[in-house]
């Protein structure tokens, strides 16, 4: 079993933000840099010989995510300075063998991205046996949005699979531990370093957590005993409950986040005067209470109550009855649907 190693995926657009964020990254004691997808769409190959070149002693990953032609993307990346470079489970398995045959040309290793595969367990062991270095248990962000915990997924491979094991999406420092005593020898870390407010504190965190999870279990084929860390204020964090995250934030957050999708004009807060308490208004003297529960949406024919009066059958305790009225001022809600 390998030394863990942090590493730290530059998912950005531009080339100095990623260059400052490495810098803080190395300083705070990351083990390996990643020229993330993005980075590489917008900045092409030269991010990575710009990152080989600034950091020559660190091994630089290429996340190029190859679909298809592995062995023309794995040579382009091997010759820009890559010293790994991922290529998707999903791909055909000639593509994979083509990569693993371009990485043995170009002094280049590959590490199979299981993003997106729906057997992980069995995809796992096919490349493993096709040749490759790495194996990456990778949850996107819009499959963490669904509440996929890649750290499951990864307690189901752990015990299978002989080469090393990398781990991606939503590792942050609340559960990297966890991640390290699950079998990971890989951890691949984006927002818990590149958003936080320090890189390098952030890093530090995580190499604490990661160390001390590696001296614990230092003597166990697979980690087994867990080590729990805390959070620091201020540091990136990622939340599973809407409604905790809701209260944190405003209407104005949610519909940034939304890019301005989704939200209801016209709507105006009518809770009556004890909204307009001093201790229930903020300094501006608006009133600060929210309205926060999972949507109950009608759809009806001005002044036709009927179906408001079916959602208030269905809707359970906390749930918010949203109602299209077709724009009209016709009434479909008063005193006796209130009582």
């Amino acid at each position: 079993m390998m030394k863990p190693i942090l590493q730290v995926a530059l998912d950005f657009l531009n080339m100095d933000r990623a260059i400052r964020v490495a810098k803080e990254s190395v300083s705070g004691g990351v083990d390996w840099i990643e020229a993330g997808t993005p980075l590489i769409k917008s900045e092409g190959m030269d991010s990575i010989r710009k990152l080989k070149g600034l950091f020559p002693k660190y091994k630089i990953i290429a996340d190029m995510k190859v679909m298809d032609t592995g062995r023309y993307e794995v040579e382009a990346s091997a010759k820009a300075g890559a010293d790994v470079v991922t290529v998707l489970g999903v791909a055909d398995d000639s593509t994979i063998k083509e990569a693993v045959y371009a990485g043995k040309n170009y002094g280049c290793e590959i590490m199979v991205d299981l993003m997106g595969v729906s057997d992980m367990k069995r995809r796992a062991t096919e490349v493993e046996n096709i040749g490759v270095d790495y194996v990456c248990i990778h949850v996107s962000i819009d499959q963490q949005m669904r509440g996929i915990d890649p750290i499951l997924e990864l307690k189901k491979i752990s015990n299978i699979v002989g080469i090393p094991l990398a781990i991606a999406g939503g590792i942050n420092q609340e559960n990297v531990a966890d991640a390290v005593n699950s079998g990971a020898e890989i951890i691949i870390v984006g927002g818990a370093i590149t958003k936080s407010e320090n890189a390098k504190r952030a890093t530090k965190m995580l190499k604490n957590a990661i160390e001390t999870s590696r001296i614990e279990t230092s003597r166990l084929k697979r980690p087994k005993k867990k080590i729990h860390i805390k959070s620091e204020r201020g540091l990136y964090k990622k939340y599973t409950d809407p409604v905790v995250v809701f209260k944190m934030v405003s209407t104005a957050n949610i519909s940034d986040a939304m890019h301005r999708c989704g939200n209801m004009k016209g709507i105006m807060q009518v809770s009556g005067a004890a909204a307009m308490a001093p201790s229930n208004q903020d300094e501006s003297g608006l009133a600060k209470s929210k309205l926060i529960g999972q949507a109950i949406t009608v759809r009806t024919y001005p002044g036709d109550w009927a179906k408001p009066v079916e959602a208030i059958d269905m809707a359970k305790k906390g749930d918010v009855i949203v109602i299209d009225a077709g724009g009209t001022g016709n009434a479909v809600w008063g005193e006796l649907a209130s009582l």
